[in-house]
């Protein structure tokens, strides 16, 4: 059987009010926080998964960092 785990991503920055939602990055709380949600994930999936990500900033840096985290490659 298969899973789908829909992930939102990590805390983004609203420093620049200026910057559109598409190209808005992750603050500290996001870049602190993603690996260790990343890490929580891997413990409760039987298989190694495969990530979809939207392509707005924000979105692809958390999922980096969940790939980096879960030793998933890239492509």
């Amino acid at each position: 059987m298969r899973t789908l785990t829909l992930i939102r991503h990590a805390k983004s920055s609203w420093d620049d009010p200026q910057i559109e939602d598409f190209h808005r990055p992750l603050n500290e709380r996001g870049f602190r926080d993603a690996p260790v949600m990343a890490q929580r994930l891997g413990n409760l999936l039987e298989a190694t998964p495969q990530l979809v990500a939207s392509p707005a900033l924000r979105t692809t840096t958390t999922a980096r960092i969940f790939a980096e985290v879960l030793g998933i490659p890239e492509s």
